[in-house]
């Protein structure tokens, strides 16, 4: 097709943007999925991750001061994921400081929430 047919043809145009659009959609989803996964944990690894998870709850049973029956953890990678509520600041920043501790954990990423209503 020469360039007059081809500029005189509005439909071709049309078809060969949307052809160009799905091409780059599909290899920026393709892209976003590639970059999104993680490489699966290594037997080590996840004996280390249960190791910390089992140390954290055993430091948070031994606690006097703050109760802790509300509190999760997840540890993936050595970065651990609290979950669950606490019902006062002290006890919510305590939390995040024994998880700091715990060797295994390299970092807390802190989902607790403070439940004020919970002491009834």
């Amino acid at each position: 097709m020469s360039r007059k047919a081809y500029s005189e043809c509005p439909a071709s145009r049309r078809w060969w943007r949307t052809i160009g659009s799905a091409v780059i959609c599909t290899g920026v989803v393709m892209l976003a999925a590639a970059c999104a996964a993680d490489p699966p944990r290594t037997l080590e690894q996840q004996q280390s991750d249960m190791k910390a998870m089992q140390e954290y709850y055993s430091r948070l049973k031994s606690e006097r001061d703050y109760y802790y029956p509300h509190v999760t953890i997840r540890v993936e990678n050595g970065v651990a994921h609290l979950g669950g509520y606490v019902w006062n600041d002290q006890a919510l920043y305590h939390a995040k400081e024994v998880a700091s501790t715990v060797p295994g954990i390299t970092s807390v990423v802190d989902n607790l929430e403070l439940d004020v209503d919970g002491l009834r």
